[in-house]
């Protein structure tokens, strides 16, 4: 007598009981892998997100233009800063690297920020560097571009240090603090093409004449040593023109950490940090070898992904708000900043958004 066949309709043939039996344990067992599931998402979004795995946060344009909305901290008579993020540029400049490349980028943001913030363009008046972070400016009108440039040139006559930076460095600047005016030019070496920059020890007025060296007003100290080996430091300087930042603090034996253009001329040698060639350093690797122990603090495991931790906290503009007052415009640094500053015991300087200073 031939079997009947014992596939999906097997539970027909069973007692009544035993069907309600299977069906009741099926249904369970769907109910528990639902349960498992949601407990499993509800885990993963109340699971604190790396601060330096989600330093671009927007999922789409809109977000991340409602972001910068959010981040307006002037918006008065035409014009408008905002505390750019890190990592954002102002033209996208070709195809997405991977996943420490930004997607979008401050121009293609211009129309619909314009429109939130009810004015009928934005033009970009000064912007800090791609990766940095910190006060940028923008104009709803020509002649308000034309207003900065005038305070720029008003700070200079006057002496007045445009730029405020903070910068979380591996190791402290050699001396801890300085004032004065320093050179950078080219580095160069016979054998290889182009020229590499380089702060100048020695250099004639001739060469700043002929443009071959560029002076920079540069006023630094360190505001917090916390744990070894990071430093929090605090700039101001003239101009930040051609990477002179990470430039010079490299120089100073204390590259900014992070910095994975020039971070690599101060290496760790038999215990000691000690400056090596341009020429060797910036060939030496794409990233900055960054230590193994600060790595392991950040709870990191490669040092390409850590951001360049440079910020733009401050900007003043000389004799904008009036004849007799300045306009000063401060930024706070950006949670994946904080969150290195955290780590290391470094203390943030606190401060307002705006101040006019009285002569």
């Amino acid at each position: 007598m031939p079997t009947m066949p014992f596939f999906p309709r097997f539970y027909s043939v069973l007692p009544k009981s035993n069907r309600f039996d299977y069906l009741l344990i099926k249904n369970n067992r769907r109910k528990a892998r639902k349960n498992n599931l949601s407990e499993e998402v509800n885990r993963m979004k109340s699971k604190p997100v790396h601060p330096i795995r989600d330093i671009y946060p927007w999922k789409n344009k809109q977000q991340f233009v409602d972001h910068l909305a959010e981040n307006v901290i002037y918006n008065k008579d035409g014009l408008i800063a905002i505390n750019k993020p890190y990592g954002v540029p102002l033209l996208k400049d070709g195809l997405i690297k991977g996943p420490n490349e930004m997607m979008f980028s401050i121009e293609e943001a211009l129309t619909p920020l314009a429109s939130l913030l009810n004015v009928e363009k934005l033009l970009p008046a000064k912007m800090v560097e791609k990766f940095a972070s910190g006060v940028s400016l923008f104009a709803s009108q020509e002649k308000m571009v034309d207003k900065i440039r005038q305070s720029y040139i008003t700070n200079k006559a006057k002496k007045i240090h445009t730029f405020k930076y903070l910068a979380v460095t591996i190791g402290e600047p050699k001396p801890s603090s300085s004032r004065g005016t320093v050179g950078m030019g080219f580095f160069e070496h016979q054998g290889i093409e182009g020229k590499l920059l380089a702060i100048m020890k020695d250099y004639s007025n001739r060469k700043v004449a002929d443009g071959l060296v560029r002076e920079f007003r540069v006023n630094y100290k360190t505001l917090s040593r916390g744990d070894e080996p990071c430093s929090l430091v605090e700039i101001d300087v003239s101009s930040a023109k051609k990477h002179f930042l990470r430039v010079y603090l490299a120089h100073l034996f204390s590259p900014v950490l992070g910095d994975h253009i020039f971070g690599n001329r101060v290496q760790e040698i038999m215990g000691k940090r000690l400056a090596i060639s341009p020429l060797q350093a910036d060939n030496l690797s794409i990233f900055q070898k960054i230590p193994a122990g600060i790595l392991t603090r950040l709870k990191v495991t490669e040092s390409c992904i850590v951001p360049n931790c440079l910020h733009l906290s401050q900007m003043t503009l000389a004799k904008f708000a009036s004849q007799d007052s300045d306009l000063v415009l401060k930024a706070d640094p950006p949670p994946c900043f904080q969150y290195i500053c955290q780590t290391f015991g470094l203390d943030l300087p606190t401060d307002e958004s705006v101040v006019l200073t009285r002569e």
